[in-house]
């Protein structure tokens, strides 16, 4: 069977080396500065991912089973698109715009049975009337231009912020409460929960990222009603094929909240290493065989903890952690450190390093 694969960055390493594995013939498509794909694909293409009128043509000379691309806002527009144009297994155009607009998707999860409304409007320069709220683009990722908002005095500074990003800014209530996210994967709009992610982060303003661990801490009540809400949601957004990472936040009462649907598998390793390390479940390959049409129903094959921290100035209380990591430990999975000199991380892409997990428990600085 041949694959294309959009892209060539570190998000899609993963596919290019789980589809050599199996055996999968590969074509690759991207620019070919800092493609690091390139010497793990049976054939590469240096062009423009958005030449997309060359790439149909290759692709129907190649005579490609399925295409796909991971952990990228931007591509995930470019594989539907394709794949359309392809007659191929994947999802509407119109459906991931729509799943992409923080806006339109929340009008659509106010309207759905086990998620709690939540205020929100568009920024039209009007005089906002309800604190704390997040000022957030209507479209990013990886927390990019997001700012906390507790008074009328950080509107200027919140709204710059979102800007720089996008004019399309959405003015959402902050809910105070744990967050999570959900792995999940879709092949014919039948939708199967993979795997819930504790998500710890730095809080207002920039909310970013400082670890994840696997499986959730959550109660099984709660767990239960987040694993009945997605394909729900999933469901009303059209979403049928491909994995999804759904951000979620849990207030003290039990409610939950949609903060995000990403049409796409959780970046942070959480898609390429954390849901396989704690559910045996290969995840990356699952997405391959959407994209190839021989998808089969996931089978978990164990129940371990997972997890991943990051390092940067806002993660400090870490920092013995990664020192200790230096020298070997049995639950250390990878450690990638840049350098000690901590930078002040205002979004998910500049942080120094992480280190990664596996364990029967799981791991804090206790561990050390």
């Amino acid at each position: 069977m041949k694959l294309a694969i959009i892209g060539a960055s570190i998000g899609q390493l993963s596919l290019c080396l789980k589809a050599k594995e199996k055996g999968i013939y590969t074509i690759c498509f991207a620019w070919e500065e800092g493609a690091v794909c390139k010497e793990y694909v049976d054939k590469f293409y240096p062009i423009s991912v958005t030449d997309k009128e060359k790439i149909v043509a290759i692709c129907r000379e190649e005579k490609i089973d399925g295409i796909i691309t991971n952990a990228s806002e931007f591509l995930v527009d470019i594989v539907s698109d394709l794949s359309e144009q392809l007659g191929l297994i994947g999802n509407p155009l119109n459906v991931i715009k729509d799943i992409k607009n923080k806006y339109k998707m929340r009008n659509v999860s106010n309207y759905i049975d086990g998620l709690k409304r939540i205020k929100y409007t568009y920024y039209n320069g009007k005089k906002i009337d309800f604190y704390p709220c997040v000022v957030k683009p209507v479209t990013s990722s990886a927390k990019k231009g997001v700012y906390f908002v507790n008074t009328p005095d950080d509107v200027k500074t919140a709204i710059d912020y979102a800007k720089s990003i996008s004019d399309d800014i959405l003015i959402e209530e902050y809910i105070e409460g744990a967050e999570v996210s959900v792995e999940s994967i879709s092949y014919k709009g039948q939708h199967y929960v993979l795997q819930i992610t504790d998500k710890v982060n730095s809080g207002y303003p920039n909310f970013v990222e400082l670890a994840h661990h696997q499986p959730s801490s959550l109660n099984e009540d709660l767990k239960y009603k987040i694993k009945q809400v997605i394909p729900l949601l999933l469901d009303k957004v059209g979403f049928e094929n491909g994995a999804t990472h759904t951000e979620i936040k849990i207030d003290s009462k039990g409610n939950l909240y949609l903060i995000e649907l990403n049409p796409r598998g959780g970046g942070d390793e959480i898609s390429s290493q954390l849901v396989y390390l704690s559910t045996g479940y290969d995840y990356i390959w699952g997405m391959i065989c959407v994209a190839l049409n021989i998808f089969e129903k996931p089978i978990m094959k164990e129940r371990s903890y997972s997890g991943i921290y990051f390092l940067c100035k806002q993660s400090e209380q870490y920092l013995p952690l990664f020192k200790a990591t230096e020298y070997e430990y049995s639950w250390l999975v990878e450690r990638n450190v840049k350098s000690y000199e901590l930078i002040d991380s205002k979004g998910n892409h500049s942080r120094n390093g992480y280190i990664i997990y596996k364990s029967d428990r799981r791991i804090d600085e206790n561990d050390l």
